[in-house]
């Protein structure tokens, strides 16, 4: 393009990208995160969110077989369907549709897409010791949910991208692209990741206990899953999605009174619950 026209068509680029923020801006919805009552910025609905947790679901129960072990997902059933019914008080769940699977992998995760579709593979579980760690594991991809924590993310990500077209609209510099790029995704996008973490951490502590579970499960499962996990280099800590071990473990603690009031108040207690003999 000649120099001419380029300085014409940078501001015009500009002012576009602009109308789009300003249009996004006035399309968004702010709402408080049940539990912890912090303030959320969204561009995404929640029926599109949970649309997109639907067809994932279906697309993880393809790549891997449900666990036949009837310990697992009795288990899950159970702590499943109590955690939901404390979930469901919070009046934030009322679209979703609710399922819980476990899948027969060694991986070592679980996850909650929106809408309520809940995933634990069978790898974490062989190293739980009872179902009170399983609750847990399962309310913090909970919160994850109910936090929408998804809709966040891509919201961030909306801005992100629109903020990368109107800096390269404006300077014309792929050095000035790639300081965007990567200063954004550490000093913004990287930080959220981590505060989502933390804040599901404490979501699924209220919600464990809440649902009668020992919310002192959290930190012993989390000490044990880590190896006692030390503090990672600050480095790592930057340029990870999650806090460290270390930090989430020492903020459980921190946490658990809070939990372990809720938990005193509780109508039924499964404490521990059942311990997992982890037969195949």
């Amino acid at each position: 393009m000649m120099p001419a026209v380029k300085r014409f068509f940078q501001p015009v680029q500009a002012c576009l990208v602009l109308s789009l923020v300003i249009l996004a801006s006035s399309l968004c919805s702010c709402r408080s995160v049940p539990v912890t009552g912090r303030s959320q910025f969204l561009l995404t609905t929640e029926s599109y969110e949970n649309s997109l947790g639907a067809e994932s679901y279906e697309e993880y129960k393809q790549e891997y077989p449900v666990s036949t072990n009837a310990e697992y997902n009795a288990a899950l059933e159970r702590c499943g369907n109590a955690i939901k019914a404390v979930a469901n008080e919070l009046g934030e769940t009322n679209d979703f549709e609710w399922e819980f699977t476990v899948l027969d992998s060694e991986i070592q995760n679980a996850f909650c897409l929106p809408g309520g579709k809940v995933a634990v593979y069978s790898g974490i579980m062989d190293g739980m010791a009872n179902e009170a760690e399983l609750a847990f594991v399962v309310g913090h991809e909970i919160g994850h949910a109910i936090a929408r924590h998804g809709g966040e993310r891509m919201s961030r990500s909306i801005i992100q991208s629109l903020g990368a077209v109107l800096v390269s609209a404006v300077f014309d510099s792929e050095t000035i692209d790639a300081i965007y790029g990567t200063g954004t995704e550490i000093g913004i996008m990287l930080p959220y990741s981590r505060s989502n973490e933390s804040e599901a951490d404490m979501i699924g502590l209220i919600l464990m206990a809440r649902a009668g579970y020992d919310p002192s499960a959290s930190y012993t499962f989390w000490k044990r899953f880590t190896n006692n996990a030390e503090g990672s280099s600050k480095l790592e800590s930057i340029l990870s999605t999650h806090p460290c071990d270390s930090d989430r473990i020492k903020a459980m603690e921190e946490n658990e009174p809070a939990a372990r009031a809720e938990y005193n108040k509780a109508k039924t207690k499964y404490g521990f619950g059942k311990t997992f003999t982890h037969k195949k």
